[in-house]
């Protein structure tokens, strides 16, 4: 790389970092995790995906998941691309190819109950952050202090928030709160959310599964990112954080620090 094109990196490899924790009550971690950032590249690919709980093969679906995202991301050279088009083409199409291959496994071994998985991914440019949803997996933006959601749960329970019928708070304890209305896999097409946010310097960025947020409110995880150092004490903190709350579920935490 040529001395002047330093500036065309997004992100610094060593502020991206991410862990999977497989929490204190579940035997099997279904959560699959991807980082792609590279000194030679102008953007970063980050993503999340959570194999549905009580599923067969959750695991198998998130990892496939990632595996054709990455696959994809280095076949088509995204790394250095500028439009914003072409990268949110990239990840809304990516996410319904993998749900097509994971739908026609299940198809084909007439699975009971379809594996499937939730997916955040986001991508950053230089001056634009790009998150793909579908399902409960988060992402978050740090910016001067104040935590602000990039996603909205596709869920029944956030359904019912947004149309104001329970509060947050209700929410948290709600006994269908596990009902997601959107995911990736057992069924045949998926509307994927795609949205595209302004970006700063110092912003910093969490994606993560619903088992850190189901112990972590957003003032809770907005002080630990703020108050942490680097992207490596934020990761360890939020997964720590979790774990004391309860650990229900497996926790997977992806921070970038910019």
């Amino acid at each position: 790389m040529k001395s002047d094109d330093k500036n065309l990196n997004c992100v610094d490899p060593f502020n991206v970092v991410a862990d999977s924790h497989t929490g204190l009550i579940r035997e099997k971690n279904e959560d699959s995790y991807l980082y792609r950032v590279a000194e030679d590249s102008r953007n970063t690919l980050v993503a999340v995906a959570d194999g549905i709980g009580g599923h067969e093969g959750g695991d198998i679906a998130s990892g496939l998941c990632m595996r054709m995202m990455a696959t994809e991301w280095r076949d088509g050279a995204f790394g250095n691309s500028t439009s914003v088009k072409r990268i949110s083409d990239f990840l809304r199409k990516n996410i319904k190819k993998a749900n097509h291959h994971i739908f026609s496994i299940n198809k084909s071994v007439k699975a009971q109950h379809p594996m499937g998985t939730t997916v955040v991914a986001a991508v950053l440019l230089a001056e634009k952050i790009i998150v793909a949803h579908a399902g409960d997996s988060r992402c978050y933006r740090l910016r001067n202090g104040m935590l602000t959601p990039l996603t909205e749960d596709h869920s029944y329970v956030a359904e019912l928030v947004r149309n104001k019928l329970i509060n947050i708070e209700d929410a948290r304890n709600h006994p269908f709160s596990h009902i997601i209305s959107r995911s990736v896999g057992p069924v045949e097409e998926v509307e994927v959310e795609v949205n595209v946010f302004n970006r700063k310097k110092r912003d910093r960025y969490l994606l993560c599964s619903d088992g850190l947020t189901a112990h972590l409110n957003d003032i809770e995880i907005e002080t630990i990112l703020y108050d942490s150092l680097t992207a490596y004490d934020a990761t360890r903190s939020l997964i720590q954080a979790s774990l004391r709350g309860g650990g229900e579920d497996n926790i997977t935490v992806i921070c970038v620090f910019t």
